[in-house]
């Protein structure tokens, strides 16, 4: 909260550059395991793509913590003239973080969304960053049938990630510093699992949803929201809904732990504010 909405921002786009490069195999085998592909550890295989894969993180995570802490400090801001007990204030703030991380996650998908398909189909195909999306337009449009196919399910997917790495994450370490006496990094380590399980696990199903649509663009098994749940059902019931969910249970995990690190810690490396 002490720092602008440009300075979270930029805390989010190395958060994002750091964790892009170090989890990105944990993207592809959550992708291959969603789209029945053969698991590899050939990093001319698994890396592929990563160019899209750092575009989309960085702006992705930047838009998510800019945008977040815009929605925080206007609610705040509230909250502070319309409360008068300090209780209720307390309560009252950590509602409007979960609303605002999950609406900072919800806006930021709009433009994500076709990023993680261009990243998608050049898995797929092999094809550069540039060719991708020339291609997808020529065929496909650009909107639900083309570049932002799955965007709904981006949205919802989004909106309960961001709230686990933004909202329950950094209350959880609070609670842990403050009731366990927990130290920063261990509070941080443990805030991060939680909130990265929450943020994995409920999402998933919308996350598989999208990545077989966009997938599939020439709508082949998958076409609409209803007849891929449908179909995914049919394929294996609740296993097959959650196919893939180890991997990016593994990497929310991971990218929330480096986010809370950076949050917590870039502020004082980059003097973005004062430590007495």
């Amino acid at each position: 909260q002490e720092l602008t909405n440009i300075q979270n921002t930029c805390v989010g786009v190395i958060a994002a550059f750091i964790e892009s490069i170090i989890l990105q195999p944990t993207i592809y085998w959550k992708n291959a395991k969603a789209q029945r592909l053969p698991f590899s550890i050939n990093p001319r295989v698994v890396y592929r793509g990563t160019s899209a894969s750092i575009f989309n993180e960085c702006q992705m995570m930047g838009l998510q913590f800019g945008i977040t802490s815009y929605f925080q400090n206007m609610l705040n801001y509230n909250n502070t003239n319309n409360n008068s007990s300090t209780s209720s204030y307390i309560s009252d703030n950590r509602i409007d973080n979960l609303l605002s991380s999950a609406l900072g996650g919800g806006i930021t998908s709009i433009f994500t969304s076709p990023i993680e398909l261009i990243m998608i189909q050049q898995q797929l195909k092999g094809t550069s960053f540039i060719e991708t999306p020339i291609k997808i337009i020529k065929y496909h449009g650009v909107f639900h049938k083309g570049l932002f196919r799955g965007l709904s399910m981006n949205i919802a997917r989004d909106s309960i990630y961001v709230m686990g790495m933004l909202g329950i994450t950094p209350f959880v370490q609070d609670k842990l510093q403050t009731n366990y006496n927990m130290s920063l990094i261990t509070s941080s380590f443990y805030a991060s699992i939680i909130g990265g399980v929450f943020g994995a696990l409920p999402s998933h199903p919308f996350d598989i949803v999208k990545t077989c649509m966009q997938g599939d663009l020439h709508q082949g098994l998958y076409k609409n929201v209803l007849q891929t749940i449908h179909t995914l059902w049919k394929q294996g019931g609740i296993q097959r809904i959650y196919s893939g969910c180890i991997w990016r249970t593994i990497n929310i995990v991971g990218t929330v732990y480096i986010a809370n690190e950076c949050k917590i810690r870039l502020p004082y490396l980059l003097q973005m504010k004062s430590y007495s």
